[in-house]
């Protein structure tokens, strides 16, 4: 009897718990079916998937290690009941690659966790039901700093749902870092560089900074649009100095283009029209962009954005959360046909990722691109990509006028350590420099 109660104890156990390390796991931004299936409708896929710091929705999300901050995910699945979700992390290490560490060496309490806040969405033409989790929590902490990914999955499938980035740091070496014009004649009208400095202290014992300290500069909270193996140009004592002539800058690029649906009932900043459709038997927003045009223009054009972020929001005094209805979105792009060269929707609205569901169609008759997004009601940004070397390539020019934000992260690694440990955050943006 004692040996079945152990048995069934762990089969338990194992029925809540997911294989990290499973082959389908993808260690960035990505929504997986729901299904399983080789099926790619959007009805498929989590929804508006958003990782958040709880004092600012727009912050990246970033906490301190061992500090009362939080960040909470929320996304919303298209279905008129629910589903059972559970969760858990992995520690990875400066690259986004599988640390050598285990779950009990990072985390502090219960490993996986079922998600047990949810809502049905209320009074929307697409009904929904809406998740969300907030941590740290009662039930798990975490003790090591470094690069992290929240893993959703389903425990009854035992499939993945959704993997999220996230980072905690570690406020140790203090990083003073300046965006200013390029010192090349040759980048001044199209790049950004980037210096910064780092003063070492008592609690690190940094000995040899090249190989111990590893640095990446990023772009905009973009991890397709970042700079590696940084080495100091200057060390001495107390400071370690990164001011190089043309290695560390980055092509300024152009303003993101933006749209309003905040509102279904009246037309917001860029939208042609709304209406209801019936789509393959249901009723539902049909929202046509105004069309975009190719700026390649010698002059910088300055259009407010939120470096490629969207912010979930209803107009009406509504909760964005369960009353924020869906809308199929209709983006079109004049151009000549791009010969050998796919067109697609790019920003935090795809994940940051290139993905199939945001690939336009060429219409040779009106000579344009066209393509749909399912999205929720909010303000976004986004622009337009091609593919080069399986990264996104912008098809407009680059201004060192464009207002980005730019990020250093520090990560520490002696000889010794098993894992990447984030020592240092530093943020600033080439607002300046217009």
């Amino acid at each position: 009897m004692l040996i079945l109660m152990l048995a069934s104890l762990q089969l338990n156990v194992l029925s809540q718990s997911f294989d990290i390390y499973d082959e389908s796991i993808v260690l960035n931004d990505f929504n997986y079916n729901i299904k399983g299936s080789s099926s790619s409708a959007f009805y498929l896929y989590a929804r508006s998937v958003k990782i958040q710091n709880e004092v600012n929705e727009l912050l990246d999300p970033i906490i301190q290690l061992n500090s009362s901050e939080k960040l909470t995910l929320k996304f919303d699945i298209l279905a008129t009941e629910t589903s059972t979700y559970a969760y858990t992390f992995i520690h990875c290490n400066s690259n986004w690659e599988y640390s050598d560490i285990t779950q009990s060496e990072y985390l502090k309490g219960f490993f996986d966790h079922y998600i047990d806040d949810y809502q049905y969405s209320f009074n929307t033409l697409s009904p929904y039901v809406h998740y969300q989790c907030s941590f740290p929590n009662e039930d798990v902490q975490f003790t090591k700093s470094g690069n992290y990914i929240i893993l959703i999955y389903d425990p009854e499938k035992n499939i993945p749902i959704i993997t999220k980035r996230f980072m905690i740091y570690e406020d140790v070496l203090d990083v003073k870092m300046s965006v200013k014009h390029p010192t090349l004649a040759k980048d001044r009208h199209n790049k950004h560089e980037v210096d910064f400095e780092i003063t070492k202290n008592q609690h690190l014992n940094i000995i040899d900074p090249s190989n111990e300290l590893k640095i990446i500069l990023q772009k905009n909270d973009d991890w397709n649009d970042i700079i590696t193996n940084c080495k100091p140009s200057f060390v001495n004592s107390n400071m370690l100095e990164y001011d190089y002539q043309g290695e560390l800058s980055f092509l300024g690029g152009s303003e993101y283009r933006e749209f309003d649906i905040k509102s279904l009932r009246y037309l917001g900043k860029n939208i042609l029209s709304i209406e209801k459709q019936n789509i393959q038997g249901q009723i539902m927003y049909i929202v046509n962009l105004q069309e975009d045009n190719i700026i390649n223009a010698d002059e910088y054009v300055f259009r407010y954005d939120l470096n490629g972020k969207y912010v979930l929001s209803v107009s009406e005094t509504k909760d964005k959360n369960i009353e924020g209805d869906y809308a199929l979105v209709r983006f079109t792009l004049s151009a000549k046909s791009m010969q050998n060269q796919d067109i697609y929707i790019y920003g935090e609205l795809t994940g940051w990722n290139i993905i199939e569901e945001a690939k336009m169609t060429y219409d040779e008759k009106n000579e344009n691109y066209y393509g749909f997004l399912y999205l929720k009601q909010g303000y976004y940004n986004y622009q337009y990509v091609t593919i080069d070397n399986d990264h996104p390539l912008y098809i407009e020019n680059n201004f060192s006028e464009t207002r980005n934000q730019y990020s250093t992260y520090v990560y520490y690694t002696p000889h010794w350590s098993d894992y990447d440990r984030l020592v240092g955050i530093s943020k600033s943006t080439s607002n300046s420099l217009n």
